[in-house]
């Protein structure tokens, strides 16, 4: 799924004419996150994207570059994670007839640890088949983290590894209730991983979402009463442009498996600019840099620099902030806790 605006690492991620929200740009070392994303996928899957339609010779681009070949399944315009995966459901189910077939959805704009990665994708394709449910991946928590959805989860399933169903799914909580979740145990990051069979996804939204399934059913078909284009007008004039937690996985919480993923997955959503500091090469007074990049720090301590331009950048007398340099523009702020 590449279809996020980025916004909260502008001004390097824009979404303006020429210019490419965060999935499409090489934020830390020598290959964008999107292509980061198709990497991770084994190369005997059939891998195929989803961004919006200005995007999409950029998709084409990025997938040859690394020599991957790849499907563009583009939207006319984000209409939020609901819309674009259960167009890719429908594509598959009624234009490809690909009803039992495994879908995996992944955000593109995310870094985590291939070979673990591969490892669990592997254990919730099994799943998914052996089970008939929509199969997912959480994050234990390290910290009491207010930016993430949580999912809770019950009972290990029978006769699976690590696997647990579903108690429910709940919105980013306050400090507080984060703090009660990281004591409990019991719940997990949302990373917004998804794995099912076409049929399960279609059966569910028809029941649970038919207001985002039936505009986007009647657009799929070769000559359909409608283009994706209306039905995407419809959806989001309806009010139904939603993620695909709030339209269908929180309905169907209690037929959802959970996998646990171990630490060493490193997953990081890159939700802000102090959550690349784990990549950034740093100093003995906290200082840190993209390893491409250095700056020059005088009398400084626990500064953050992202430089993307070729403008060498000094900073002097100054703590606790964050310097980002680009070519749109220059942010400078202080620095977040991430802890």
């Amino acid at each position: 799924m590449a279809g996020g605006a980025g916004t909260r690492l502008r001004p390097l991620s824009q979404t303006g004419k020429g210019q490419f929200p965060k999935q499409f740009l090489k934020i830390v070392g020598e290959t964008t996150l999107l292509q980061e994303a198709i990497d991770r996928i084994p190369p005997e899957f059939d891998v195929g994207i989803i961004p919006e339609k200005r995007y999409t010779e950029e998709s084409y681009k990025q997938a040859a570059e690394i020599n991957r070949q790849v499907n563009v399944l583009e939207e006319p315009f984000g209409c939020n994670t609901a819309a674009a995966i259960l167009y890719a459901a429908l594509f598959e189910y009624k234009a490809l007839h690909n009803t039992e077939r495994i879908l995996c959805f992944l955000p593109a704009d995310h870094r985590m640890d291939k070979d673990i990665f591969r490892e669990l994708l592997d254990q919730a394709i099994r799943v998914a088949v052996d089970t008939g449910q929509v199969v997912t991946i959480g994050i234990k928590p390290d910290r009491a983290e207010t930016n993430y959805g949580y999912i809770q989860a019950g009972s290990h399933m029978d006769g699976t590894l690590a696997t647990y169903q579903v108690n429910r799914f709940v919105e980013k909580p306050d400090k507080d209730t984060a703090e009660v979740y990281l004591r409990d145990g019991s719940y997990f990051w949302n990373a917004g991983i998804f794995i099912a069979k076409t049929s399960v996804l279609i059966e569910a939204a028809e029941k649970y979402c038919p207001e985002i399934l039936k505009p986007i059913s009647e657009a799929v078909l070769m000559g359909g009463a409608i283009t994706i284009a209306d039905a995407y007008k419809k959806i989001k004039d309806s009010g139904w442009n939603i993620s695909i937690d709030y339209a269908l996985m929180e309905q169907i919480a209690s037929q959802i498996a959970l996998i646990p993923a171990p630490g060493e997955l490193a997953w990081n959503d890159l939700g802000n600019w102090e959550s690349l500091n784990n990549y950034l090469e740093t100093d003995n007074q906290g200082n840190s840099w993209l390893s491409s990049n250095p700056g020059i720090f005088t009398d400084s301590s626990n500064v953050m620099l992202c430089n993307y331009t070729t403008t060498p950048v000094s900073i002097e007398n100054c703590s606790d902030i964050l310097v980002v340099a680009t070519e749109n523009g220059i942010l400078v702020r202080k620095k977040e806790d991430n802890t």
